[in-house]
């Protein structure tokens, strides 16, 4: 968060883009990851590829089992100010990712209200107003969290991996909440798989990109860490190409006049390249 804000920051100064950033409202429990070497196949395999202790550092990967984990929004007040003072996009990316990314699929409708109103009440007291957006942490979400969207004021959220934006279908309910997926591979999915350096994967992921609608998530321990040369690269023959960046705040405002934005199912699922479930768009 220290490092790798400030480096987005600066990157998207460069080539004059304004982007949307999703912060978690609580504490830093990334240590216990570490169980999912025993619940989630494949994880072993992703973390050799990305490096985790490179990524990371020990310290981060201690928090929640040794260290007690830092209050990521309000010990970086500033720097979530600082995102919207330059105008970017700032919403909830859920208050313990760890907790939310491993439980959210089982948790009653109690637990989880509970869990988002604590996360809407620190974006408050934070930035000084109410969230418009929410990105679930590991692409999980269910039919509760999406029906408290729907009822306070949203404009919408980005919890699945998909194709296009949709309205999420999720419990036997249709919600109108728009859900705009995202549609490219991150970064962890494809490093060792897609290419090994700058040139190879800056070339996988403009190749990536297709004449509608284009979704990257970047992470500021990897795009704001040892791979910000890799962004840059990428960024620059985007906009070389012709293509434009946007908050996903603005083409949700775009799609909501559009009438060919329809319902659509959304179920757990998987995506080549991270181990375990996410939310994946139904293609029909």
């Amino acid at each position: 968060m220290k490092n790798g804000v400030p480096k987005l920051l600066a990157l998207f100064e460069k080539h004059s883009i304004h982007a949307s950033f999703f912060s978690p409202m609580g504490k830093d429990h990334t240590g216990r990851t570490v169980k999912r070497v025993f619940t989630r196949k494949g994880f072993i395999k992703k973390a050799g590829r990305v490096g985790v202790l490179s990524t990371y550092g020990i310290k981060t990967l201690m928090y929640g089992i040794v260290l007690p984990g830092p209050e990521i929004a309000k010990k970086n007040t500033h720097l979530l100010r600082k995102i919207i003072e330059e105008g970017h996009e700032l919403g909830i990316h859920g208050y313990d990712h760890v907790y939310w990314h491993d439980h959210i699929k089982n948790l009653s409708m109690d637990r989880t209200v509970e869990i988002l109103h604590r996360s809407v009440e620190v974006y408050k007291k934070t930035v000084g107003n109410s969230p418009k957006s929410f990105a679930a942490p590991g692409w999980m979400i269910n039919q509760h969290a999406l029906k408290f969207f729907e009822d306070n004021g949203f404009a919408y959220t980005s919890n699945a991996r998909g194709k296009s934006p949709f309205y999420p279908s999720m419990g036997g309910k249709t919600f109108h909440i728009l859900e705009l997926p995202s549609t490219l591979p991150t970064l962890d999915e494809v490093v060792g798989i897609a290419g090994t350096d700058v040139s190879s994967l800056s070339e996988f992921f403009f190749r990536a990109l297709n004449e509608n609608l284009n979704i990257i998530t970047v992470h500021t321990e990897l795009e704001g860490k040892h791979w910000t040369g890799f962004f840059d690269v990428f960024l620059r023959k985007s906009l070389e190409a012709g293509f434009t960046f946007k908050r996903l705040i603005e083409i949700a405002g775009e799609c909501k006049d559009m009438q060919n934005v329809k319902a659509c199912g959304m179920h757990y699922g998987s995506v080549e390249g991270r181990a375990g479930e996410v939310c994946v768009q139904k293609i029909e």
